[in-house]
């Protein structure tokens, strides 16, 4: 019976580490892929923008996403249309103009990310970076912008204005996060690929990949690809994550084959991880 109840709680404990961090990356997800929208369509930055001074009432939505003073709301359509708000993480489930299912979290500090992210209300204060103090004081932990691209290197930085960004683990030649301590962790990342410069979208490779100095023994924890086909689309996002087993020592990183066509927008690349 002890031993019972021990797995039912480790297990409730798992599922609820995993879904507030899932809430998070969702949340990046969106804005990346909004912010894209935002770029081409100069109607749906005059919507948000709109909405977010308050000109708007406070249950409109746009297509993808919703930002007030306190309150993200994110388009949530593939949970189905049977799921409520006490199923999830979520404060609220709600329906907008459109039809759209959107799932609300009642978070300042999301909400503010969301503004800074997406360029919304320029003049407004500071993010108070303590409001994600949460996120980033969480052991064996990371979540890391990529910063730049040095030959066949991603070079990802800890630091930037959100107070998002954060490693509690040393960082080997900028793209290598260090395990310091052996078990279980959730590793995940994110690289978008922009395609509109060629005809033909090319196959390219993106890996999250493991070395551990001490056996001088590399592997593949994540693969994927994309591309190849003529009916690629030309923007992409390269998304991984999942459940591996890392020793002290272990060095974790990501690779990318091509690196000519991923698309530097400030925050649209992550990589992160952190001890289950």
């Amino acid at each position: 019976m002890a031993r019972e109840t021990c797995f039912l709680n480790t297990r409730r404990a798992l599922c609820s580490s995993i879904g507030i961090n899932a809430i998070l990356f969702t949340a990046l997800l969106v804005l990346q892929y909004f912010y894209d929208i935002r770029k081409d369509d100069g109607n749906a930055t005059e919507e948000l923008g709109a909405h977010a001074n308050g000109q708007l009432a406070k249950n409109y939505f746009s297509d993808f996403i919703s930002v007030s003073d306190n309150t993200l709301c994110v388009e949530c359509g593939y949970l189905g249309e049977n799921i409520s708000a006490e199923e999830t993480l979520y404060n609220q489930i709600l329906i907008s103009k459109n039809g759209s299912r959107m799932c609300c979290l009642e978070d300042g500090s999301l909400a503010s990310l969301a503004r800074k992210v997406l360029k919304i209300g320029e003049s407004e204060k500071p993010i108070d970076k303590d409001s994600f103090s949460w996120w980033r004081e969480r052991p064996n932990s990371a979540h890391l912008y990529l910063k730049d691209l040095y030959r066949t290197q991603l070079h990802w930085t800890a630091t930037e204005e959100t107070g998002s960004a954060f490693s509690n683990l040393s960082i080997v030649d900028q793209n290598k996060l260090v395990i310091e301590k052996t078990g279980h962790y959730f590793v995940y990342a994110a690289v978008v690929f922009d395609f509109r410069t060629v005809t033909k979208v090319p196959q390219v490779y993106y890996n999250i990949t493991g070395f551990l100095p001490v056996i001088s023994r590399f592997t593949f924890v994540l693969m994927g690809k994309y591309g190849g086909s003529p009916f690629s689309e030309k923007r992409h996002t390269g998304y991984l994550c999942g459940i591996s087993e890392f020793y002290k020592g272990h060095q974790i990183s990501v690779s990318v084959n091509d690196h000519s066509f991923i698309d530097n927008t400030p925050y649209a690349n992550f990589f992160g991880i952190f001890k289950l």
